[in-house]
């Protein structure tokens, strides 16, 4: 049996909860402390290493750790490196006070827990019928709960959305754009218009190359946002054939760049931020032929969640609504 998304934050819900209970029974046993104060302090602990893993997943990242020079992503252009300059003690102190709020409620909370909360209907329905349909597609691991924070403001915008959870959670790149594709022609049949595509991480990845395949026909507009469009420096240490496709300089990478047409990249906006957690090193969210919109000081997860990402999917989403018409 293959578990879902869903059910693997579960399971690691539960094992936090294991280690900090068993943290607390050793210190009532060798040490003598109450019951009380020795499972708060396994709480503190496992906390504690969920802070350490982030903050050496910035670090691997925002270095490129493990990335050999030839497979490092392009520069981009100068007038999107202002957000590269070093953040300042209290914006470091935001960006990861942010990051780790992010990380703990979508894998303990939204992730496991949540996945049947239905998204926000827009407010003027009949209007909406004149919008098309935003579909929203997840990253690495997850399911369509990461979309709940954001999902409100496309529909405050007055877009109808629709999610797709990609499965199983460790299956390939291909076989995932196959099912968007499919998912992309049923929402165009059904609304007699093409999708607006809003993408998170690996996300972006399935749908470019679900695009590819089908060339110009589908004509969706895409906006990824914190993409690692030439690979990512930490997914040498994930698990599963995804996890492979999206190293630096994979195979996988070089034959989607290959398959790809100016004229699609047209059609994407890449949304990043220069201190992602996650998507690194710099500069591979940079796609040559798509608009961008760099920002900077949010972590990967934050991204789903910060303000200014939020208004800059709006925007991206209205600029792709204006060249399509």
């Amino acid at each position: 049996m293959t578990l879902s998304a869903a059910g693997t934050r579960r399971v690691a819900v539960i094992l936090q909860a294991g280690t900090a209970a068993g943290i607390g029974w050793q210190l009532t046993l060798q040490a003598g402390w109450s019951w009380p104060a020795a499972l708060l302090a396994g709480v503190v602990a496992v906390l504690a290493g969920l802070a350490a893993g982030i903050g050496l997943a910035f670090a691997m990242t925002l270095r490129g750790t493990g990335v050999a020079h030839h497979h490092r992503p392009p520069p981009a252009p100068a007038a999107l490196g202002s957000g590269r300059l070093p953040l300042r003690l209290a914006e470091i102190i935001r960006c990861f006070a942010n990051e780790y709020i992010a990380v703990f409620r979508m894998f303990n909370w939204l992730q496991p827990f949540c996945a049947h909360r239905r998204y926000v209907p827009p407010a003027a329905p009949f209007a909406a019928r004149q919008m098309p349909t935003v579909l929203l597609v997840h990253g690495y691991a997850c399911n369509h709960a990461v979309w709940l924070d954001l999902q409100p403001a496309l529909a405050a915008a007055g877009y109808p959305c629709e999610a797709i959870d990609l499965e199983p959670v460790l299956g390939d790149l291909d076989d995932y754009a196959d099912v968007l594709r499919r998912h992309i022609g049923q929402v165009k049949a059904n609304t007699g218009q093409p999708p607006l595509l809003v993408c998170h991480s690996m996300g972006g990845l399935v749908a470019r190359a679900a695009l590819a395949r089908a060339g110009e026909n589908l004509g969706a507009g895409v906006v990824t946002l914190g993409t690692p469009h030439h690979g990512c420096a930490l997914a040498r240490f994930g698990a599963g054939r995804n996890a492979r496709q999206m190293r630096c300089g994979s195979p996988w990478l070089t034959a989607l760049a290959k398959a790809e047409t100016p004229a699609l990249r047209t059609r994407m906006v890449s949304i990043f931020s220069w201190h992602d957690s996650i998507s690194g090193p710099p500069c591979t969210s940079w796609l040559d032929g798509a608009q961008h919109k760099a920002l900077a000081g949010i972590g990967h997860v934050s991204l789903l969640r910060d303000p200014r990402a939020l208004a800059a999917v709006v925007e991206a989403l209205a600029a792709l609504r204006t060249t399509a018409s």
